[in-house]
């Protein structure tokens, strides 16, 4: 007869490594974002903000790489898109809108880290929101919530690629949600699936 004992510290270690698998990240709870309150086209001039990460942001590991590379994917993506409305002729009265990501939560494994403790490591995920307002009377026309993530077994098996690959799917939501609410305020998904 075969019998196994399993030590205390042992029984410890393992709920701690099976706790590392989940991820603390605020999870949004709505699958759609609404429209902005007017169409983005009704303003003709637009700015874009860095990414604000003072006003609610928690920052957990890898949270500063992963901000870093989302602000180049922004400044690409949305930063062509508004410099494309900013070179169109508007007839629309002088209106400036100022568009701002935030941060709201974000956790990054880094590839070192995947590699080495694999799914153990936890999930990755990010959640940002992006105030659209008007640059004069300060109102906000919109506030939508985005949210991606990158389940650890998966990140594991791709050593890391689907982390990455977060970051790019998060930038193009923002941007997606920007060029779809230009012509008509309809809204966007979240990300939450």
């Amino acid at each position: 007869m075969f019998t196994t004992k399993i030590t205390v510290p042992a029984a410890i270690t393992a709920v701690a490594l099976l706790a590392g698998c989940a991820t603390t990240v605020r999870t949004p709870t709505e699958t759609v974002n609404p429209p902005p309150s007017a169409a983005l086209s009704t303003f003709s001039s637009f700015e874009v903000k860095p990414i604000n990460t003072n006003e609610i942001c928690a920052k957990q590991s890898g949270g500063d790489v992963a901000l870093a590379a989302i602000q180049t994917r922004l400044d690409t993506g949305l930063g062509n898109l508004v410099k494309n409305w900013n070179e169109k002729k508007n007839a629309a009265p002088s209106k400036k809108l100022i568009i701002e990501p935030i941060c709201v939560d974000i956790k990054l494994i880094g590839t070192a880290k995947r590699i080495f403790t694999g799914a153990l490591s936890g999930s990755s995920a990010v959640v940002m929101k992006v105030r659209y307002s008007d640059a004069v009377s300060g109102k906000v026309i919109a506030e939508p919530v985005f949210y991606q993530r990158a389940s650890a077994m998966g990140a594991a098996y791709s050593f890391g690629a689907t982390d990455r690959d977060m970051l790019n799917r998060i930038s193009d939501l923002i941007v997606s949600y920007a060029n779809r609410n230009y012509p008509q305020a309809v809204g966007g998904p979240t990300g939450l699936e």
